[in-house]
């Protein structure tokens, strides 16, 4: 008991400080400390920053599970507010997402508060799905941009070659697109996927196809005034 108690101040220490740790070599009391912070934060969709506080300091503290194996995190002003930047990072999914991807998006909604949610990027193609790209544009032309999701998938596919059929790999690749709603009556910001038919995006490798691809605004010309007959 007493062992357990140190460990888990130990822990909270090196959240506090920032400090590096590796799960599979500490005993088993970190990483139980260590999940029961990462489900408080998630239960309750809100983490508390502190000021001053670095953001990748900011998510291990409140996210020591996931954050450490990501690697992959985009501070973005995707909502503009007066609280700041959006924290976005993806991490392999879970027991209901074994084939697919979380995306964990934190939205400053006061003074050194953040709501915390976790979008789903789960396989719609049949097999491990691995995200390639995030980025944000403006996608149905109406001023706010979505946040894009660029996935990657290999199949298992008959090739024919040479009058034969073959059994290869082809790599697939799909587009998500998130909007940001309307706040919930509690204030919080909610996210929704924009599920619209866009075949123009389908197969597309990178970001810059994406982006080429994208409906572009046409430019309004003013028209020449008309004369007036003397």
């Amino acid at each position: 008991m007493l062992f357990s108690m140190r460990c888990s101040l130990v822990l909270v220490v090196l959240l506090l400080l920032g400090l590096p740790w590796f799960p599979c070599f500490l005993p088993a009391a970190f990483s139980q400390t260590a999940q029961q912070i990462e489900a408080q934060t998630i239960q309750q969709g809100i983490a508390l920053r502190q000021p001053e506080e670095a953001d990748t300091i900011f998510l291990k503290r409140i996210l020591p599970v996931s954050f450490p194996t990501s690697g992959d995190l985009v501070v973005y002003p995707w909502r503009l507010n007066t609280y700041g930047k959006q924290l976005f990072f993806t991490v392999k999914g879970g027991a209901d997402n074994e084939y697919g991807y979380d995306l964990f998006v934190l939205d400053p909604i006061q003074a050194n508060t953040y709501a915390v949610q976790i979008l789903s990027l789960g396989s719609s193609m049949g097999d491990m799905t691995y995200l390639t790209s995030l980025f944000f544009a403006d996608v149905d032309e109406d001023g706010q941009k979505e946040l894009l999701t660029l996935l990657e998938c290999s199949l298992r596919e008959e090739f024919k070659v040479d009058g034969q059929w073959l059994i290869g790999r082809k790599t697939h690749y799909q587009t998500r697109i998130f909007k940001y709603m309307m706040p919930s009556s509690t204030g919080r910001p909610q996210y929704q996927e924009d599920t619209t038919p866009r075949p123009y995006l389908d197969e597309l490798a990178t970001a810059a196809e994406v982006r080429q691809n994208l409906p572009k605004r046409k430019s309004t010309q003013r028209k020449p005034d008309a004369k007036v007959p003397k």
